[in-house]
């Protein structure tokens, strides 16, 4: 097992790989521009936004974002995010988990904390071999 690969084992965050991409719409703060990407990595601190070329993301480390995110058909959560790292296509993780944009979570109320997380542990009981 690589290093890797070992990283991602250890953590002690659940993930959950998702079958079907979630939508998910950034913004600055504020911002009238509004960017959508899909994530299928999620996890109760953050998000892996899939993105061909992450190093043109439009914000950097320093921006606070608004996010929202689709995790079902009338079902969406908001809350702000802050750039955790980019994966870029020559990244040796790539083939784990595709080009993109990890987005941690900073601040999001009670309401939609406890959608999300009765969402991924509906998932990871769905779906046990997704779970990390």
């Amino acid at each position: 097992m690589s290093a890797s690969a070992q990283n991602r084992d250890s953590r002690k965050v659940k993930r959950v790989r998702l079958e079907r991409p979630m939508r998910v719409v950034i913004a600055s703060i504020g911002a009238q521009v509004r960017y959508e990407t899909t994530a299928r990595d999620i996890s109760h601190t953050g998000f892996f936004l899939e993105f061909d070329s992450p190093n043109r993301f439009p914000f950097n480390q320093s921006s606070i974002l608004e996010v929202w995110a689709e995790l079902e058909p009338d079902c969406a959560i908001f809350f702000n995010g802050k750039m955790a790292r980019v994966v870029g296509k020559e990244n040796a993780v790539v083939k784990d988990s595709g080009a993109g944009i990890a987005i941690k979570i900073v601040q999001i109320d009670r309401d939609n904390e406890k959608i999300l997380q009765d969402f991924i542990t509906r998932k990871s009981n769905d779906n046990p071999g997704s779970a990390a």
